[in-house]
């Protein structure tokens, strides 16, 4: 063999070798982390140990544990600091955290979106230092889903509708539809949230299903499509339409009578009403003188009055005319005859 071609074959299996010596090699850009799900919003619970790890508690004279977004993110952010010798209280807890020293374990309290990353753990041991590390995926659990039917036509009997299955809430979703009875799934491939079917009279009790999944929770809903295209339950809907319409113009005929009947009123009061007239009093002033001789009379004392003045209060009626009457004042005089 030629000791070229042989020295070159050498150099190839050392750079091979070492290649895979350095991929494999744990470095934080490459360890391998195991990937923990959790619903966002509530309390997810994360080990933070292993079977190694675990035996090397005992020798551990510090515990550390940090996140980053990413695991190559050079600087990361403090969880817990903890100090074996002094006790199980750490030294350090961020806020939103509980730490299990009794099993290892790192609780993310009402978990938000900014606790997503990758947590590491570090163990402190007097010459060594080992590491541990998770990855956290916080997903928004789905809600039910609603299907709505998107369009649909008939002819010769058979209905097409193209149906939509969509969620309020969730992310990453996925969808399946399916057939009550059958076994394989009814959607495409690509997991849409639409549907398409041709239906007959003779799927008229078929009952389809949309599935909503996540990689944390799923919901359900189903679906009848004959109801929807079968021509007797279109001439319901549009009786329906029309029943409504009719109800709702005679409801507003019937309201629109009542106030103008009111208004009628109202003014009819106006015209007829006249002010009760506060009743009067009339004042008449007699007088009556007393009898005597038909002799000259000596004049009368100017501080006397040989009259005596009578004061009568009648009250008037009310007149008819609108017009206000104004206070009559009647004076007479009156003479008894001589005795």
């Amino acid at each position: 063999m030629d000791p070229k071609r042989g020295l070159l074959s050498l150099n190839v299996l050392l750079f091979l070798s070492l290649a895979f010596e350095l991929s494999c090699t744990p470095g934080e850009g490459s360890m391998n982390c195991p990937k923990v799900l959790g619903r966002l919003g509530s309390s997810v619970l994360l080990p933070l140990t292993s079977e190694g790890i675990s035996k090397s508690m005992n020798k551990s004279v510090r515990i550390l544990v940090s996140m980053a977004e990413s695991p190559v993110h050079k600087i990361k952010k403090k969880i817990v600091s903890l100090d074996l010798p002094e006790g199980s209280s750490p030294r350090y807890l961020e806020d939103g955290y509980a730490f299990h020293l009794e099993n290892m374990s790192l609780s993310v309290l009402e978990s938000r979106g900014e606790d997503e990353g990758w947590y590491f753990m570090s163990l402190e041991e007097n010459v060594s230092v080992q590491q541990f590390c998770l990855q956290l995926k916080l997903y928004e659990q789905v809600s039910t889903p609603e299907i709505k039917v998107l369009n649909f036509t008939r002819e010769n009997g058979n209905c097409s509708l193209m149906l939509a299955c969509m969620v309020e809430k969730g992310d990453h979703v996925t969808y399946s539809w399916s057939q009550e009875g059958d076994v394989a799934p009814t959607s495409p491939a690509n997991s849409s949230h639409l549907l398409f079917l041709n239906l007959g009279p003779e799927h008229a009790d078929k009952v389809y299903s949309c599935t909503a999944n996540n990689p944390i929770s799923n919901r359900s809903q189903t679906f009848i499509p004959w109801s929807r295209c079968s021509p007797a339950s279109s001439e319901s809907r549009q009786w329906g339409l029309y029943a409504g319409l009719l109800l709702g113009g005679i409801i507003g005929v019937i309201m629109t009578l009542q106030v103008v009947i009111l208004l009628l009123r109202r003014r009819g009061k106006t015209n007829t009403y006249q002010p009760a007239m506060e009743a009067k009093s009339l004042t008449i002033y007699a007088q009556v003188q007393k009898p005597g001789s038909f002799q000259k009379k000596p004049d009368p004392l100017p501080a006397q009055d040989p009259c005596t003045t009578i004061y009568v209060a009648a009250t008037e009626p009310v007149p008819e005319p609108v017009q206000e009457s104004s206070s009559i004042t009647v004076y007479a005089s009156v003479t008894l005859p001589e005795s």
